[in-house]
């Protein structure tokens, strides 16, 4: 059976835009454009079943915030999964905060400390753990915000605007705050931040390419949503699509790049025609396993 190698695009492309020569167009040029149409613009193109895949990993005790893996996966898919239990799945910051009880995003606003003119630092310990990132004290004349977002339980070193050095440790509510000059006499020191009690997630919201549960995890989790895999690039030249019918869209594919960049505006029409033809070859395949699928009621 006939494949298509990286060789072979390679050449096939050659032909499309009529630059034969290698010292014209050389490979290394040739293969940068290849593999960033094959692993950028192709995934947003082609939604193949083949593609599409679980996208997992564990979470960490204590931690709410997860970045995703945008180089690998691409277009998260609800229904999201945390041990088999299904989440809640937003996209909007605002719908997931006020989805919970209490809410997700309520502050622990407290006035612990009163200055004296003479006192610079004051202590206080807080009943749960406190939320990386969310920490802010101030006596309206220097002000300490933590900017911290994995979780720890060492204590966190904070720096104040005017020099001074606060320290809180989430896990267990302490916190320390000295500040470079004395607060003065009657001056209410005022502290904010998020509590919270560590569960099993029941909810999570994908926004800032990160995700973010609610509850904070408690404990090591499997987290499972599907997306669609990025494919490996194409790094000799033996390597091979995924799917060796992948060879000529990608071809045709960077080929009127080619054309567009060099102002060959017929030719680029042209070719744009082959490739969306070689498109819809591809995703024939998908569109026969989705026409079996029974499409279950919302009731």
């Amino acid at each position: 059976m006939a494949t298509w190698t990286l060789s072979s695009i390679r050449s096939k492309i050659r032909t499309i835009i009529g630059r034969d020569s290698i010292d014209e167009y050389p490979n290394s040029d040739l293969d940068t454009r290849i593999n960033r149409f094959y692993q950028l613009i192709l995934p947003a193109e082609l939604k193949l079943q083949k593609n599409h895949v679980f996208y997992e990993f564990f979470t960490t005790p204590n931690q709410a915030w997860y970045e995703f893996d945008d180089e690998s996966y691409t277009n998260i898919e609800p229904p999201c999964y945390i041990n088999q239990y299904v989440l809640s799945y937003y996209q909007e910051p605002y719908l997931f905060e006020s989805s919970s009880e209490p809410n997700i995003n309520a502050n622990t606003e407290l006035r612990p400390w009163t200055g004296d003119g003479s006192t610079t630092t004051f202590t206080t310990t807080v009943s749960n753990k406190i939320m990386p990132g969310t920490f802010i004290a101030t006596d309206n004349t220097e002000t300490f915000i933590d900017t911290t977002e994995t979780y720890t339980t060492s204590d966190v070193s904070i720096t104040g605007s005017l020099g001074g050095n606060a320290t809180i440790n989430y896990s267990t509510g302490a916190i320390s705050v000295s500040f470079a000059t004395a607060p003065t006499s009657g001056q209410t020191i005022y502290v904010s931040m998020i509590q919270f009690v560590p569960s099993r997630p029941q909810s999570v919201l994908f926004y800032e390419n990160r995700f973010k549960f609610y509850p904070v995890p408690d404990t090591t989790y499997r987290f499972k949503c599907k997306a669609y895999k990025v494919p490996t690039a194409l790094s000799t030249a033996d390597s091979r699509p995924e799917l060796d019918e992948w060879g000529p869209m990608i071809a045709y594919g960077v080929s009127r790049e080619i054309h567009a960049d060099n102002g060959e505006m017929d030719a680029y029409m042209e070719v744009s025609a082959l490739y969306k033809e070689q498109l819809d070859y591809c995703m024939r395949r998908t569109h026969e396993q989705l026409s079996q699928m029974i499409i279950k009621p919302r009731f």
